[in-house]
């Protein structure tokens, strides 16, 4: 996974558009349909608050988790932390997201507060009973079971923890 991250880190410097700051600024981006990422829109027959609650409830979770790795370069090691954090929030009356941010430690230099913006599913309710849920994140295979499993859990529906990408 950090590998991933560093690729897509490098699309998007390589692209000479700076790595987004607030999740504000990471769903720009996205509209901008940057190489290796996706979007996906689903409509849900559930009312925004019943999304939200599950969404948030499974991510928390599912989606909160980390791993570390060592490199050795002669006579010295380094040790690299990748932690994942999900958060879910209201926007506005009828509006909700949940975002993920993969933070490594050592934090790198420019990083936002709490790492990268690496995914955000906004969700916002069309009629009482229909929620709109967009999803924007990395396009590779590994991240389809997320997506997959966001999407059902915002249909009430009891979908496992996907493996980590």
């Amino acid at each position: 996974m950090q590998k991933l991250m560093v690729f897509v880190v490098a699309i998007l410097l390589a692209s000479c558009a700076p790595a987004p700051k607030s999740v504000g600024e990471f769903r720009e981006a996205m509209r901008g349909r940057p190489t290796m990422m996706k979007e996906e829109s689903h409509n849900i027959n559930r009312e925004l608050s019943s999304v939200v609650k599950d969404v948030e409830r499974k991510s928390k979770e599912c989606l909160q988790f980390g791993y570390s790795s060592s490199t050795r370069a002669g006579a010295s090691a380094r040790t690299n932390t990748v932690v994942y954090h999900p958060h879910t929030r209201t926007t506005g009356k009828n509006k909700a997201e949940m975002y993920i941010q993969e933070e490594h430690i050592p934090q790198p230099v420019g990083s936002p507060k709490g790492g990268a913006y690496v995914f955000l599913a906004d969700m916002k309710q069309v009629t009482s009973a229909k929620t709109q849920m967009t999803m924007y994140g990395p396009s590779f295979p590994t991240w389809q079971p997320i997506f997959d499993a966001i999407k059902g859990w915002s249909e009430g529906k009891n979908i496992k923890c996907p493996d980590s990408p």
